[in-house]
């Protein structure tokens, strides 16, 4: 459709103007679809919906919307017009706690939004419609989940840890082990151990990376419910830690940031902070501004601005932070074929010492490992197969951590093994899917030749290479080849099978159940089946609601109360995918 639509416009170039009788309705040219659809829809994006609401004259290249057709897009554009609002609804949500508070509609919202632009691409309005309409209604549904959700006391979890993080509920608690997933509030507290990271995603864009042997206190965090702004004082008792503000934190929320030595009141979207019990506070400030007061005497951070603080003292005058150290490397990213490699980098004016961060997670927010060296070389050893990343920063005489470098990536290889086939989101090589294609994305060595399916595919120069490939209801496998210059190959077979709705909808309950009713005699409604591996399955009846991941083997099991005389729903959801299977409905006598 796509194809034949770009063929219309295209043909404008060869058109000729041709006088034609006066017809009932509205004609536009080729030349002006962009600029007709943006003054008919409000958004010349979606162009292909006046088009094929549209009768095309081939003679004048121009097209005519007669009167049932302009009401057609008419009430299209008004749904459109109420979709762009739900998204600007939901990005505030979005900041406002969606993620925590209601993380499965926000899901779901994500896939409807796309399939709505694909659809409007693809110029199928009724498919359009429908998923507008329902990204409207999603909309509000997380809106007032949002409302019932949240509450004073709950404020931030913690996303992601390494080593040995502790929590301590309160002021007077003690201290216990933490798990990821753990609600923290006022006067809560975070401990790392060595070696140890902890990452905290408050609700309404603050993300905080504690650093290892590091205490963090969060002294007050509330949300005033009529107005939605956040008041926040979070304490640094010892250690260090990076933070990031949402620009809704950053504008909206009355953020005080506290060390020994220190008050702050932060208006930036990322510091970085650390302190030695009471005795010593340092800041480094990477965007917007911090009012920094310490004995009476107040300065204020600019962007790149740090300073120090010692106990009894006023705060240095802001100093400006030492600029990003450069790897000597023309790209960013090497592969290696040994487990060292040596670092050299810039020398930066004036630094004492550099930082060097090495981490297999691109977000520096897991088994980060980090080495203090004088001078602009480092050799790394031990590096392991696979993919790890670094980043660097230079330290200036007051120990202010500079700006972060662009993030480098090592991909190590042995050179006695043939080159890698890294793929993007094949976890396994075995895949389950909806979809009619897939395109099959990775990365190998540069110079290597790759065979897919016995088809050459080209490499790029960074090493990339992208492949599509049809499907059928049949399960397929994908035979990737990859030799390097020295004759070593590998071969990596995947698997690819489509999903079969009927399989999935195989379901044995532990009630009487026929196409349309189940005859509820137990409390509660059992149901269980053997589906495929990354499928979610949500059953829903009056409120409750029941959310599972089908395991390794596709097994899944459900209980939920049975409501006599409510519809029990269950939805079938491709979690790679992001697309849902199939939807059933049930009545409950």
């Amino acid at each position: 459709m796509m194809r034949y639509l770009l063929t219309i416009i295209s043909f404008n170039l060869l058109s000729i103007s041709l006088a034609q009788p006066q017809k009932v309705g509205l004609q536009f040219d080729a030349s002006s679809i962009y600029s007709t659809a943006n003054k008919l829809i409000g958004d010349s994006t979606c162009w292909p919906i006046l088009i094929t609401s549209a009768t095309r004259d081939i003679a004048t290249n121009s097209f005519f919307l007669d009167q049932q057709a302009q009401i057609k897009v008419k009430e299209f554009a008004l749904l459109h017009k109420k979709v762009k609002t739900a998204r600007s609804n939901l990005n505030r949500q979005i900041k406002e706690g969606a993620k925590v508070f209601a993380a499965t509609e926000l899901d779901s919202v994500t896939i409807l939004s796309h399939n709505y632009d694909q659809n409007i691409s693809e110029a199928n309005i009724e498919k359009a419609g429908k998923a507008g309409i329902e990204l409207i209604n999603k909309v509000a549904i997380i809106e007032k989940l949002i409302n019932e959700r949240r509450t004073e006391g709950i404020d931030a979890k913690l996303a992601q840890k390494t080593g040995i993080v502790d929590k301590r509920k309160g002021l007077l608690g003690a201290w216990q082990s933490a798990y990821i997933g753990d609600l923290f509030a006022s006067y809560d507290g975070v401990r790392t151990g060595a070696a140890s990271l902890a990452q905290l995603f408050f609700t309404d864009g603050v993300d905080v990376t504690v650093d290892p042997n590091t205490i963090v206190v969060i002294r007050e965090s509330r949300r005033d419910k009529l107005n939605q702004v956040v008041k926040r004082d979070i304490a640094l008792v010892n250690g260090s830690l990076l933070t990031k503000l949402s620009a809704k934190a950053k504008d909206e929320s009355n953020f005080a940031f506290r060390t020994g030595t220190s008050e702050s009141i932060i208006k930036s979207n990322k510091f970085w902070a650390s302190s030695i019990q009471d005795k010593k506070a340092k800041l480094s400030n990477y965007d917007g501004t911090i009012n920094l007061t310490a004995s009476n005497v107040q300065i204020t951070l600019q962007q790149n601005q740090g300073t120090v603080v010692e106990k009894g003292k006023p705060p240095l005058p802001p100093v400006n932070l030492l600029t990003a150290p450069q790897l000597n490397w023309s790209k960013l990213d090497t592969i290696v074929y040994s487990d060292k490699i040596v670092l050299h980098w810039t020398k930066i004016d004036n630094s004492v010492s550099y930082n060097v961060e090495v981490c297999p997670s691109k977000n520096f927010d897991r088994d980060l490992k980090r080495f203090s060296v004088n001078n602009p070389t480092l050799q790394l050893t031990s590096l392991p197969l696979g993919s790890v990343y670094v980043r660097l920063q230079a330290v200036d005489m007051y120990g202010l951590r500079g700006v972060d470098s662009p993030v480098y990536q090592i991909i190590r290889v042995k050179d006695t093994q043939p080159p890698p086939i890294q793929l993007d989101g094949w976890d396994i090589d075995r895949k389950y899917t909806t979809k009619e294609s897939l395109t099959i994305k990775g990365r190998t060595k540069s110079d290597a030749l790759l065979t897919i399916d016995g088809v050459k595919v080209d490499v790029l120069k960074d090493g990339s290479f992208s492949f599509k490939t049809i499907l059928t209801k049949r399960e397929k496998l994908l035979k990737i080849v990859a030799t390097d210059q020295s004759g070593n190959t590998i071969t990596r077979t995947l698997s690819i099978v489509p999903i079969d709705a009927e399989k999935v909808f195989n379901i044995q309950w532990n009630e009487k159940v026929d196409d349309t009713t189940i005859y509820a005699v137990a409390e509660f409604i059992e149901a269980r089946g053997n589906a495929y591996p990354d499928i979610k399955v949500t059953a829903s009846i009056g409120n409750e609601r029941m959310v599972v991941q089908t395991n390794s083997q596709g097994d899944w099991a459900i209980s939920i109360k049975a409501i006599k005389g409510d519809n029990l729903r269950l939805t079938f959801d491709s979690i790679t995918d992001e697309k849902t299977i199939g939807t059933k409905v049930w009545k409950v006598k």
